[in-house]
């Protein structure tokens, strides 16, 4: 593919530039010819001068410094996904692409202790921010307990004003959820590809656009390595933040005698290390060790779940139904994998492959066991009360409110660390990203997600 050019940065609101990781100083002047050159030499520095000047115009223009156009693979079944259902990191990152939270689409304040205002800076309608706030709360997502400190949402001009419950300290980094997101973004949609927004009030993208190919695993792997994809998303490996947690909600009526029959025959390195794909890592307490927990991270990480004495079969065996996400293929092994470890117990479990909108309200109305995956936020109680209300009516947790922020932390630890009926950790898992040499300045976010709007190809 063809090197990008090179131009000048447009300023980022503020009248701050945004500087550029590819600028260098610019040219130096033709030195003067001595009068004593030779015609030979004379044209020489003509050509070194002539291709000085042509490096430097680009430079000149005051457009935003583009990137190229990226070619990426992403292992997924469907590249565009309502954001409401984009759980895993994958989904995220794609519907991210032309979508942002609102703690980006504008600024966030505190008028009142509970009250948060957004004052837009986007060409977003105030009103349709608050629309899909209010959506999300009365959804059947699990990601209603997010915003559960919220009372009220009003619309004025560009002003988004929301009503709290509460002091809800975490409210602010709530809003950064991908699953908050809503349009416009650093690109828009065109046919096959997406291309830079020209909004002006939104970042401006290094990228001129990217080309999006939804395939599997395998097929990825050979678009990168013979060079007709610059990026892969969904690899087996990469470094990044893994907050992709998977829970096994059982129904209450089941109780302890199924607890002890899980804990005593699930294997969860076994699962990650055969069932699932990499990254990921077994998850033993509710919360996985990426959530921010200053001090903490090793006592998540090592949490243990001491596996109980296996108990006797069943005297009369039960028959389960055992709801699952029919697009994920992890699902559905780690799905297979307990129908088979539990039957020898005495639990028959009959496995149903579900679209995600049907389990979501399934798990709403009650289902005997749920194989539930969901995109944790960083901040530890806001992703305390999302687990908590996997198996119960939205947790509030408002008693941790008052608490300074180390208190805050600790006693969210103290709460993940203890066992929480019906609700069975399993595993967690981040986004693998695996990249050309050309593909330069590729950050993560506080959720591990790539941010694609601030990377670019440099020139072969």
């Amino acid at each position: 593919m063809k090197a990008p050019r090179a131009r000048r940065p447009r300023p980022a609101p503020g009248g701050l530039e945004r500087p550029s990781p590819r600028e260098g100083p610019p040219p130096a002047a033709a030195p003067a010819i001595p009068s004593g050159a030779t015609r030979a030499t004379l044209r020489l520095r003509l050509v070194a001068c002539a291709a000085a000047l042509v490096a430097a115009a680009p430079l000149a223009g005051g457009r935003a410094r583009a990137g190229g156009v990226l070619e990426v693979a992403a292992v997924v079944k469907t590249a565009y996904v309502d954001p409401l259902l984009a759980d895993t990191p994958l989904e995220a990152t794609l519907t991210g692409l032309t979508r942002l939270p609102p703690c980006r689409l504008g600024e966030l304040s505190r008028p009142a202790p509970r009250a948060v205002r957004l004052t837009l800076k986007a060409q977003v309608a105030a009103g349709d921010v608050v629309a899909h706030l209010v959506r999300v709360r009365d959804s059947a997502s699990p990601y209603r307990a997010l915003l559960a400190p919220l009372k009220g949402a009003t619309a004025t001009g560009g002003v988004v004003d929301l009503e709290l419950d509460g002091p809800a300290p975490d409210f602010e980094a709530v809003l950064c959820h991908p699953v908050l997101a809503i349009g416009p973004s650093s690109f828009t949609s065109t046919g096959d590809r997406l291309v830079v927004n020209a909004d002006p009030a939104l970042p401006r993208a290094w990228l001129d656009g990217l080309v999006i190919r939804a395939t599997d695993a395998r097929t990825a792997e050979r678009l990168v390595a013979q060079g007709r994809a610059q990026l892969l998303l969904g690899a087996d490996r990469g470094e990044g933040a893994q907050l992709y947690a998977t829970y096994l909600v059982a129904a209450p009526r089941l109780g302890a005698p199924f607890a002890q029959a899980l804990e005593a025959s699930v294997d969860r390195p076994g699962l990650t290390r055969f069932f699932v794909r990499p990254p990921s890592r077994p998850l033993t307490a509710l919360l996985p060790p990426a959530v921010d927990t200053p001090g903490h991270k090793s006592a998540l990480a090592d949490a243990s779940r001491p596996a109980p004495p296996r108990p006797a079969p069943l005297a009369a065996p039960v028959e389960l139904t055992l709801a699952f996400d029919a697009s994920l293929d992890d699902h559905r092994a780690v799905a297979e994998r307990l129908q088979v470890k539990l039957g020898p117990l005495g639990y028959r479990l009959k496995l149903e492959a579900l679209a995600r909108p049907q389990l979501r309200a399934r798990l709403a109305s009650g289902v005997d066991l749920a194989l539930v995956g969901v995109l944790l936020p960083p901040a530890p109680a806001p992703a305390l009360a999302t687990v908590l209300s996997l198996g119960a009516p939205v947790q509030r947790l408002a008693e941790l409110d008052g608490l300074p922020d180390a208190e805050r932390a600790d006693a969210v630890v103290e709460r993940a660390l203890k066992p929480t009926p019906g609700v069975f950790p399993l595993f967690v898992q981040g986004l693998g990203v695996t990249s050309a040499p050309q593909v330069q300045h590729l950050t993560r976010d506080a959720f591990g997600l790539p941010r694609l709007d601030d990377a670019f190809l440099a020139p072969e």
